[in-house]
């Protein structure tokens, strides 16, 4: 629970526009978080109300998205190398309002709307030195082992991983700018061009933003591969007409060959963003593509995939991975804001409150339900 006084010194505003008032019930509320164990059991339990440091602020989280790899924790235990060892709490894709601040900390006020950014990385090692702070050896990245996560009603925060939102944007929207990131570095990683004919593998939430990042960028045709019609038929609503749904009797030639048919004969495609981790997917995006094209790799599989290696040599087929993101949070903010890529909560199909996050997992995690991304939300 909540203790009665918060022993954090307010920072003074840093502009003139009034903060919203914090709701003195709020704080009264229990501090509900959800957690994952090796023994692929999910439960929610109340935990102490947090802890500020100095250079930290307190974030009431609002809106919380379930991501596929926190389902691949809770079902696998696993995604590639990162191993459930011991019980943690869950979540990274999070928005909320600061409800205090560190000693510290100068540029954020009790009020401010934020933006998470979960990769807290050192800033001193050389991947940090030189701007790749994604790869940083020592991150400490919210939900995943060992790091105990977002999804909790109030959150610590190192104030440098948060960015404020604009006064028009929602707390679903906030909590989407972290898949919204990674379909953002992937596509800065591939840097398609105006007209470039792309494939998106795959329509869940983060095949769906890759998408929108493909299309703001100029890539034209687009077309958008899955096993399920229902997700197809949420990218032909978001403006993806081009789609193909997977039949699993194809082998990975006529998967290719039926991808160039829906591209068009002057649109072989010269990317694919390969966002399902399926090796069946991987590797029919290896024969889908034109000579000296890019694999540009998304979605997480399993730790060992067999591929074409010696056609793609002799192809010269780059292959690309993208890991997450770096400077992405202001530049996806704006690009949101500005409505560069359209309505963004067309991906969201489902919305608990943090009281039935159990039953938003069970949904997420449930194909029969439809669900592409699901948010948790905490209205005060």
């Amino acid at each position: 629970m909540a203790p009665t006084a918060v022993d954090i010194t307010p920072a003074e505003p840093t502009h003139a526009v009034a903060k919203p008032a914090i709701n003195p019930a709020t704080l009264a509320k229990p501090n509900l978080a959800l957690w994952v164990n090796k023994e692929h059991q999910i439960w929610m339990k109340e935990e102490s109300f947090p802890e500020c440091g100095a250079d930290e602020c307190i974030v009431h989280v609002k809106a919380t998205g379930i991501c596929g790899s926190e389902i691949h924790f809770w079902k696998s235990g696993r995604i590639g190398d990162c191993c459930v060892t011991h019980p943690i709490i869950l979540g990274h894709e999070s928005a909320g309002q600061i409800i205090a601040v560190g000693t510290n900390v100068n540029n954020f006020a009790v009020g401010d709307r934020v933006s998470i950014e979960p990769g807290v990385s050192c800033w001193e090692c050389a991947h940090c030195l030189r701007g790749r702070y994604n790869l940083c050896p020592k991150v400490k990245f919210s939900g995943t082992p060992p790091s105990d996560g977002t999804m909790r009603r109030f959150v610590a925060h190192p104030a440098r991983f948060l960015h404020k939102m604009p006064d028009g944007m929602t707390y679903a929207q906030g909590a989407l700018i972290e898949p919204l990131s990674v379909a953002y570095n992937a596509v800065v990683r591939a840097a398609p061009y105006l007209g470039q004919p792309v494939v998106v593998a795959g329509a869940g939430p983060i095949g769906l933003a890759m998408a929108l990042c493909a299309r703001a960028a100029g890539a034209s045709p687009i077309v958008v591969t899955d096993l399920e019609e229902n997700r197809l038929a949420q990218a032909r609503a978001m403006g993806f007409h081009n789609t193909l749904k997977i039949e699993l009797g194809w082998d990975r030639l006529e998967t290719a060959a039926r991808i160039k048919e829906v591209a068009g004969l002057d649109s072989t495609p010269q990317i694919v963003f390969e966002c399902t981790g399926a090796a069946s997917s991987i590797n029919a995006a290896c024969y889908a593509l034109e000579d000296g094209g890019t694999l540009l790799q998304v979605g997480c599989g399993k730790p060992e995939i067999e591929i074409p290696l010696m056609s793609l040599g002799f192809r010269e087929v780059n292959i690309v991975t993208s890991f997450r993101y770096k400077l992405s949070w202001p530049v996806v903010i704006r690009l949101v804001a500005a409505g560069v890529f359209g309505d963004v909560t067309q991906l969201i199909t489902h919305t608990f409150p943090v009281e039935k996050t159990v039953d938003a997992f069970e949904t997420a995690a449930d194909r029969s339900t439809n669900a592409i991304k699901v948010q948790i939300v905490d209205e005060d």
